[in-house]
């Protein structure tokens, strides 16, 4: 992980993604909100100036429709946490805010994934994961999901991507590591998002969503993958 970029990191990530999902599109490292496409969009529909919104998305799982569902967005914000000297100079709630401004585009569901390098001990995972956890489970009951993972090795391609899977009420003890490679990694997603699924009663708010979710569908499929 040493010297590996975040945008190196979500791109191989994406790779690997894809060749697991191939039912499903993975795209890294999009920016829709930085062309006149959406300004002119928001302008026509709205007959106003476009808000700032989302500079960048790091991942974006779209699912085709079937015959019983219309196709599903779903967004990843990916933050990586590093030791300098040994020691930890992040805060643990990285990233929180820009997985909340994603719930705007009307991603069905939206997630953050913290990457910790295999320096990291057990405790610091605890001390980290747990905190992180909590804060967006318990204390602000936020829509978002929560994955960490520890990455192992230090040459990307062979890079080991493990999904850390703990017991979150309990210090995350004992805590398991699961390859994304591995048969038995699917995506769970248990939190809906509230612009699209009627938690938030506000017409005004629920119909730009709408709009920009309409928007970033049509856009996708335009766009290459990134990676």
């Amino acid at each position: 992980m040493k010297n590996t970029s975040e945008i190196e990191l979500t791109k191989e990530l994406a790779r690997r993604l894809q060749k697991k999902f191939s039912g499903f599109k993975i795209y890294a490292n999009k920016c829709p909100s930085r062309g006149s496409k959406i300004r002119k969009t928001w302008l026509t529909k709205f007959q106003e100036t476009c808000p700032p919104l989302q500079p960048e998305m790091d991942i974006v799982i779209y699912e085709p429709a079937t015959e019983s569902q219309k196709p599903k967005i779903r967004a990843i914000e990916i933050k990586c946490f590093e030791k300098v000297a040994g020691a930890v100079n992040q805060s643990f709630y990285k990233g929180i805010e820009q997985a909340l401004a994603l719930l705007q585009w009307g991603f069905d569901n939206v997630a953050l994934w913290q990457f910790f390098g295999d320096s990291f001990s057990k405790e610091d995972l605890r001390n980290y994961g747990c905190r992180t956890w909590f804060f967006i489970h318990r204390i602000l009951k936020l829509p978002l999901d929560f994955t960490m993972l520890q990455l192992k090795g230090e040459e990307l391609e062979k890079m080991r991507f493990q999904v850390i899977q703990a017991d979150w009420q309990n210090n995350l003890n004992p805590i398991r590591l699961l390859d994304i490679d591995d048969p038995r990694f699917q995506f769970r997603h248990r939190y809906l998002n509230p612009l699209i699924y009627g938690e938030i009663s506000n017409p005004s708010v629920m119909s730009e969503v709408s709009a920009l979710r309409d928007f970033l569908l049509d856009w996708l499929q335009e766009q290459p993958q990134g990676f």
